[in-house]
C-alpha cells in the first residue's frame, strides 16, 4: 500500500512538471564572438558577424516557408487520396 501511494505521487509530480512550459530565451549567436585590440580588424569581424546573422535569418525564413509549402502539398495530396478511396468504396458497394 505504501509503495503504491509513493508511486502515484511520483507519477503525478513528474506529469505536472513535464507539462510546465519550457521558457525559451533568445540566444545570441556565438559565431565570431571574438574581441581583438586592432579596431580595423574588430570592425571587419563585427561586419562579418552581422552578415552571418542576416544570412542565417534569411535562410531560416526560407526554410520555414518551404516547410509550410510542403505541409500544404502533403495535406492536399492526402485529401485527394481520401476522396479517391471513398469513391472507389462507393463504387464497390453499389
Amino acid at each position: 500500500m505504501n509503495f503504491k501511494s509513493i508511486m502515484i505521487v511520483a507519477v503525478l509530480a513528474v506529469s505536472v512538471q513535464a507539462q510546465e512550459k519550457v521558457k525559451t530565451k533568445d540566444k545570441e549567436s556565438n559565431f565570431l564572438n571574438i574581441k581583438v585590440k586592432n579596431p580595423d580588424l574588430q570592425l571587419e569581424i563585427d561586419k562579418l558577424k552581422k552578415e552571418y546573422d542576416s544570412e542565417l535569418t534569411e535562410l531560416k525564413s526560407r526554410h520555414k516557408q518551404e516547410k509550410k509549402t510542403l505541409k500544404k502539398s502533403y495535406r492536399d495530396r492526402l485529401k485527394s487520396l481520401r476522396r479517391e478511396f471513398r469513391s472507389k468504396m462507393k463504387k464497390k458497394n453499389n
